[in-house]
C-alpha cells in the first residue's frame, strides 16, 4: 500500500526544470479557428509543441477520405457514431470507443445519417493541418 501512494507522488511530481511555455485554456468553439477538412468535416485545432489535439464534428454523411499519415494518432468518439475504416478492418465507433493509428496506417471515417464529435490527437503535431491553419 506505501509503494502505490509513493508511486502516486511520483507521477503528481513538482516542475524540475523551466516551462517551455506556459500553459493555455481555451473554449473549442470561440477561441480555436475552425478548419475544413472535406465537405462537412471540421476541425477546431489546438496546437502545442509537440502534439495537436483536432476536435472534429461531422455533419451528417460526410466522410474524412482514405489517407495515411507521418504522424501518430490517438482517434476518440465523443458524441454520436462513426464508421471508421483502419487498416482494412471496418468498425461502427461510438462515444467512449477510441482508436490508436500508428503513421503510415491507412483510414477513413464517415459518419451516418446523424452529426457526430470526435477529437484526435496527433504526435508530433499533425504537419498538413499546421499548413491548412497557415493558410487562414
Amino acid at each position: 500500500m506505501l509503494a502505490r501512494i509513493l508511486a502516486g507522488m511520483q507521477y503528481f511530481g513538482e516542475a524540475t526544470e523551466k516551462p517551455i511555455a506556459p500553459g493555455r485554456m481555451v473554449n473549442i468553439d470561440t477561441d480555436l479557428p475552425e478548419v475544413e477538412l472535406a465537405p462537412g468535416v471540421r476541425s477546431r485545432p489546438l496546437v502545442g509543441e509537440n502534439l495537436l489535439a483536432s476536435f472534429v464534428r461531422y455533419q451528417p454523411n460526410s466522410v474524412a477520405p482514405m489517407h495515411a499519415h507521418q504522424e501518430e494518432q490517438v482517434f476518440i468518439v465523443l458524441e454520436g457514431e462513426l464508421e471508421m475504416t483502419l487498416g482494412g478492418e471496418v468498425r461502427l465507433m461510438k462515444a467512449g470507443d477510441a482508436a490508436l493509428i500508428p503513421a503510415w496506417v491507412e483510414h477513413t471515417v464517415r459518419s451516418l445519417s446523424s452529426p457526430a464529435y470526435q477529437i484526435d490527437v496527433f504526435s508530433p503535431p499533425r504537419k498538413a493541418l499546421l499548413e491548412r491553419l497557415a493558410e487562414l
